[in-house]
């Protein structure tokens, strides 16, 4: 299945893998790049997904264009003018494409993960967040899991956007409050460069996963 959710203003896209890596790299038929750059990937998974961002890109930009990356391990355009944010998750792949130097996305399937762990990623003042809403959520462990999902995934969307190294999720990143919906817009600062700059950051819920962004 191609693309499977996109949008204009920011310009991102969602690809569903359902495809073997192998029809997928078929799709890319007779591009040396990418027979090349998949050889040295072991698992199956991770070449769907590698795939699966290649394919998303293609699609929304209309043309080729491949994707390096920055010493810090950011993904980078080669040759274009636009910068690039990726995720990739258990059967989908995302994109963010921006004017702005540093975009960041994020994409998690629905699971408890995120809600068992979030003691190691979320300080003091967000656990007391958390709980005054489980008291709002009823203690929905449903809607709760899907709160911490897009908890976490901001904080992914922000180290990424962020471009640092020995970035500490608690230490550094720092949730506002905020009112839980199934989509809207949180704030969120950073106190680990001498800019403190505060990114807003979207998000939206679906029936299958948790998407965040920052353009």
């Amino acid at each position: 299945m191609p693309v499977l959710f996109t949008q204009k203003s920011p310009f991102t896209g969602v690809w569903k893998i359902t495809e073997p890596w192998q029809e997928m790299l078929e799709s890319l038929r007779g591009n040396d790049f990418y027979s090349r750059n998949i050889e040295k990937i072991q698992s199956d998974k991770r070449k769907q997904e590698w795939l699966a961002v290649r394919l998303l890109l293609k699609n929304m930009s209309g043309d080729e264009v491949y994707i390096d990356y920055k010493n810090n391990g950011a993904p980078v355009l080669q040759g274009g003018t636009s910068s690039i944010s990726i995720s990739h998750t258990m059967g989908f792949a995302a994109i963010i494409l921006s004017e702005n130097q540093n975009p960041g996305i994020d994409i998690e399937y629905h699971s408890g993960r995120a809600l068992k762990l979030r003691e190691k990623y979320l300080g003091e003042k967000e656990l007391e967040m958390f709980d005054s809403l489980r008291d709002n959520l009823q203690a929905d462990n449903d809607k709760l899991s899907k709160l911490a999902t897009i908890c976490w995934c901001a904080k992914e969307t922000a180290y990424k956007a962020l471009q640092q190294t020995e970035v500490d999720f608690i230490d550094h990143l720092h949730i506002q409050p905020f009112i839980f919906s199934g989509n809207g817009i949180l704030a969120l600062k950073e106190t680990k460069t001498t800019s403190r700059q505060t990114f807003y950051i979207n998000y939206q819920i679906t029936e299958d996963y948790v998407l965040t962004w920052k353009e």
